[in-house]
């Protein structure tokens, strides 16, 4: 998933764990508080880039409009250190990704469709963490041709690049084009290999430019990008599920979200689309509005 740019934090600081709550081994037999307890402190960390920020902001301010008692801690460092801190009990919430999170966990796992990577996922977690339901939402790699492209070849999934990828250039950021494990999965599943191959740098919009102008015929790039939000960008259907889903999900540690709390984070990640968070990167992006106040408005549209 893209790290859209934010500065880059530190690792999440001791004092999340003097707000967090002491978890008991009667409350990590459940994934809730029981009913008799009282709602501990939520301590949402997230990662230190935009989109990780403002996600973990509609889930907190939520959880703090119902009434819940919240900590938030933004820029809290990589996804790595935030989901440590997690894992060790010094926060208690944050938000990931399906695909990501079966990787770091279970590296050997071959799942690559949305419901066979999330239960393998769940699988793999920790000791005292689960997950809530994944969002639709999924910021994952994915292949995009202009429209002129798309409907001069023929173009909608990528069963339909199978054989002809080398009449392509394919245009994309330095870090995907190196990325030997996606092109192998690619390649393997759609007899896919690109005749050139060309780094268009790190602003999206130079990819989209590329694209409209001829230079590449093909892009990589994510699907929560904004440049997809264009009426001449195609994105090529993934139909043999090649590419591991990246669904958006909330991370917890057992025994620190009551039931109630669970139905509403549950709730919101049934509503969470990767076009809304298209538009939330839009803001993120050109500073129109902070992560907090991107995410009070889409709760705001979603009547929370």
């Amino acid at each position: 998933m893209r790290r859209t740019g934010r500065r880059a934090g530190g690792r999440v600081v001791a004092l999340a764990a003097a707000a967090a709550v002491g978890l008991t081994g009667c409350q990590l037999e459940s994934s809730v508080v029981p009913a008799h307890r009282p709602a501990p402190v939520v301590v949402v960390a997230t990662a230190s880039f935009g989109e990780a920020e403002v996600v973990g902001h509609i889930y907190a301010n939520a959880l703090l409009r119902d009434g819940s008692r919240v900590r938030s801690l933004p820029q809290s460092g990589s996804p790595e250190e935030v989901l440590d801190a997690v894992v060790t009990g010094e926060t208690t919430f944050t938000v990931g990704f399906t695909g990501a999170l079966l990787e770091r966990y279970d590296p050997s796992s071959e799942e690559t469709s949305a419901d066979d990577v999330y239960a393998a996922m769940m699988a793999a977690l920790p000791e005292g963490v689960t997950a809530a339901d994944p969002a639709p939402a999924e910021d994952r790699p994915v292949y995009v041709v202009t429209r002129h492209t798309a409907e001069t070849g023929g173009l909608r999934t990528m069963t339909d690049l199978e054989g002809r990828c080398g009449e392509f250039a394919l245009g994309a950021r330095r870090e995907a084009l190196d990325d030997r494990r996606l092109a192998e999965a690619v390649g393997g599943a759609y007899d896919c290999s690109f005749g050139r191959r060309e780094e268009t740098g790190p602003d999206p919009r130079a990819l989209l430019d590329a694209l409209r102008a001829g230079e590449v015929g093909v892009g990589l790039v994510h699907s929560a990008d904004p440049i997809l939000d264009e009426d001449d960008m195609v994105v090529l259907d993934d139909d043999r599920d090649a590419l591991r889903a990246q669904q958006i999900v909330p991370v917890f540690r057992k025994g620190s979200l009551t039931e109630d709390q669970l139905t509403l984070v549950n709730r919101i990640s049934g509503e969470l689309t990767t076009e809304d968070v298209r538009d939330l990167l839009v803001g993120v992006e050109v500073g129109s509005a902070t992560p907090a106040d991107l995410a009070n408005h889409w709760l705001d549209r979603h009547g929370y």
